[in-house]
């Protein structure tokens, strides 16, 4: 290139001066700044007739957007599958007690008032000197100290009032628990408005005739929903009660109650 064709010439000629200009290289450059104005007059016609349209429909569009916002919005809950119950091991079973014969506390009285008299030899053979006579069991390892004492080493005969954690047959409910949250279960309006949902557990007693009674919420979440976990539990129909030993005993359970919002 001579200097009066240098003076003249582009930059980019003189960059390419010599090599292949059709490589591809030199009109991508060449050609750059017409493709990049076409590239934004196409982006603003685009913006141009979004903006048209939205505005052409923009009754439209707040008619639409109004009846979202004033549309109810509808609530409902679920009962899910309530979990079974933890089965814990039985507690340990008493021993049985060995044959055992009163030996009664010697009193001063007359000769002729003598009332208990004392055990011979014969009476203490194979039997425990003790405040009772039991029969007991040639397996047994202790004396007895009632007459209401386990005598066989498979439990205990004495009737008491004890609320157990356990059974050996559980609690259950007479009847089909989920159609019964359905039918009696409502959402409170507090908890409605205010978006509250989750899970609440009522723990209770089932008696020996299987009524329920004691209820309290071991872990709740407002909002009315306690309250109404306990109205639904406190007005359930018989259950089935716990069995131990063959007959029915008071039991704690803890029963989950679920509301949801949908």
């Amino acid at each position: 290139m001579d200097a009066k064709t240098l003076s003249q010439a582009d930059y980019l000629d003189i960059l390419f001066d010599n090599r292949n200009k059709k490589y591809g290289s030199y009109e991508l450059r060449k050609h750059y700044d017409n493709r990049a104005t076409k590239a934004l007059l196409y982006v603003f016609s685009l913006c141009f007739v979004l903006g048209g349209y939205a505005l052409m429909h923009k009754e439209e569009t707040a008619t639409v957007l109004a009846t979202i916002a004033n549309k109810p919005i509808e609530c409902s809950w679920h009962i899910v599958d309530l979990p079974k119950p933890k089965v814990e091991q039985p507690a340990p079973v008493a021993p049985a007690v060995k044959p055992t014969v009163a030996n009664p506390i010697a009193k001063v009285v007359p000769d002729d008032k003598v009332i208990d008299q004392p055990k011979t030899v014969d009476d203490l053979k194979g039997k425990e000197s003790g405040k009772v006579d039991v029969v007991g069991s040639n397996d047994g390892t202790i004396p007895a100290t009632s007459k209401n004492t386990n005598t066989t080493g498979t439990g205990t005969n004495t009737e008491t009032n004890e609320i157990r954690s356990y059974s050996e047959v559980l609690p259950s409910f007479d009847g089909d628990m989920i159609k019964y949250m359905q039918q009696n279960l409502r959402y409170p309006a507090l908890a409605r408005e205010n978006g509250i949902e989750g899970r609440v557990y009522v723990q209770f007693v089932v008696n020996e005739d299987g009524t329920v009674g004691n209820a309290v919420i071991k872990r709740g979440i407002g909002g009315g929903c306690n309250e109404e976990a306990i109205r639904v539990v406190m007005n359930m129909p018989k259950w089935k009660p716990g069995m131990q030993n063959g007959r029915p005993v008071k039991v704690y359970y803890t029963l989950p109650i679920t509301f949801m919002l949908q």
